[in-house]
């Protein structure tokens, strides 16, 4: 027997309301930025480029042609909420395809590559976008 439709339009409902929680927090972007970031890391470079498009292309591929420098950070701690492959940074002897999306002292997210964060370049502390 099927529901009624109250009850039909209920279980919909919640089912969109579902899968946009879900598409939120799998895909972070500076529009729909987190509320707050799980961890902390140190950008350990000067003048170093927070690039967001505000738009999938950057998110699905972080990249100096996809994302747009929206700030820049030096020598500091920020939040970071995930990383995800993109372009290959290579720069002062360090290499990597990670970007991290993170909150800039200025409360702007965006990605920065992991080359400029210390660590490994694909940073074990910081969880992996959805």
């Amino acid at each position: 027997m099927l529901p009624s439709v109250t009850a039909r339009h209920s279980l919909g409902a919640l089912a969109v309301a579902g899968l946009l929680a879900a598409s939120v927090a799998a895909a972070p972007s500076a529009s729909a930025a987190p509320e707050r970031a799980d961890v902390s890391v140190y950008v350990w470079a000067t003048n170093v480029n927070v690039r967001n498009s505000y738009s999938s292309t950057c998110d699905n591929y972080p990249s100096r042609a996809n994302c747009a420098t929206v700030t820049r950070v030096s020598t500091t701690w920020v939040n970071a909420w995930c990383q995800t492959p993109g372009e290959t940074i290579n720069d002062s002897g360090y290499s990597s395809r990670w970007w991290t999306f993170l909150q800039a002292p200025d409360g702007t997210w965006g990605w920065v590559s992991n080359v400029y964060i210390r660590g490994e370049a694909h940073l074990s502390n910081v969880p992996d976008c959805a």
